[in-house]
């Protein structure tokens, strides 16, 4: 009891939409998250108790309990006895290859246990099955990814990177066709070619015949950045800024695709200075890329709100294309 009457602020910002189609407990973990990859909760920092994180937004104690533990799952969070629940100190570049072992494992344990084996039982098979001698790491898979801009290039071939067994190269789109003509044999090294879907027609079009496949992901906007969008009433203008034209319109195709029918875009490009002050002399609410904040920060009055577009490649279309690597490497062998 003493413990919890000695309060914890709740994180700045921290609300829940009741009358939102996305799930309270969904709500209230992408914010949390939100909060820590943006660095608003550092590593080491004490979260509220479940009892107090209820009190605070008034929603039932399950449906926290039920965020925080996908948090923890996830690598976000961890508990330590007999004091609470703090944000975990993150490794900087195998942290998302981590929790998707983290996740295979918690995934098979589960449906172990469902089947009505026990860990012990499992482990067991699996060192039956395991090759003796030490496995070595797989072989990184050289794929080229390509796209409109220098900073998505960088944050995308990060993830990939992080998340599957390659080895990225970049090029952007507009440099794809005259490459291409200048050297022929381009593709002879690579086993995928890896673009956005607001590109695949371009790239299809440049590539040559018998080339390596190309595969089309999407990327789609942060739920945290859909989460606040939602909540403007309708009708209302929204800036949309990247570092591009090109990527602001980009940027409004992954809002559409989303369903947010009801706002009214206003693009611009950070790039050039007559566009965004044309934004905002129509609106005050402002969603830039994050390769684009530092560039137009400065010019924001102080009564716009910037929101910050965290685009991730889609998971579902990530393990698409975990499952075509693998099928190439067995088809090779």
């Amino acid at each position: 009891m003493a413990r919890e009457a000695s309060r914890i602020a709740p994180p700045s910002g921290l609300r829940v939409n009741r009358q939102s189609a996305v799930p309270v407990h969904v709500q209230l973990q992408a914010q949390i998250r939100h909060l820590i990859s943006t660095g608003s909760l550092k590593p080491g920092m004490q979260l509220p108790t479940v009892r107090q994180l209820a009190g605070f937004l008034r929603i039932n104690r399950n449906t926290v309990a039920r965020a925080l533990a996908d948090l923890h799952q996830d690598g976000f969070l961890e508990s330590r006895q007999g004091t609470g629940t703090f944000v975990v100190q993150r490794p900087p570049h195998e942290g998302r290859a981590a929790q998707s072992l983290e996740r295979l494992v918690e995934d098979a344990l589960d449906r172990a246990r469902r089947l009505g084996f026990t860990h012990e039982e499992l482990l067991a098979t699996i060192a039956a099955r395991a090759p003796h001698g030490r496995t070595p790491r797989p072989v990184k898979i050289r794929a080229l990814l390509i796209e409109c801009n220098e900073p998505e290039l960088s944050h995308y071939r990060e993830q990939l990177e992080a998340e599957l067994p390659l080895h990225v190269d970049r090029l952007l789109v507009e440099e794809l066709q005259g490459r291409i003509a200048r050297e022929p044999g381009l593709l002879k090294g690579y086993r995928v070619v890896i673009t956005t879907f607001f590109h695949i027609h371009e790239v299809k079009q440049a590539l040559p015949p018998g080339g390596p496949p190309v595969v089309a992901l999407l990327s789609e906007a942060n739920i945290s950045t859909l989460l606040r969008l939602v909540e403007l009433p309708e009708g209302t203008a929204v800036g949309l800024v990247c570092n591009s034209a090109r990527g602001s319109q980009n940027l409004l195709s992954s809002i559409q695709s989303a369903g947010l029918a009801h706002l009214q875009p206003v693009l611009a490009s950070a790039d050039d200075d007559w566009s965004i002050d044309r934004m905002l002399e129509k609106t005050r609410t402002v969603v830039c890329s994050e390769q684009s904040v530092d560039r137009i920060r400065a010019r924001m009055p102080l009564d716009v709100e910037v929101i910050i577009a965290h685009r991730r490649l889609d998971a579902g279309g990530v393990e698409m294309l975990r499952d075509l690597l693998f099928q190439l490497e067995r088809d090779r062998s």
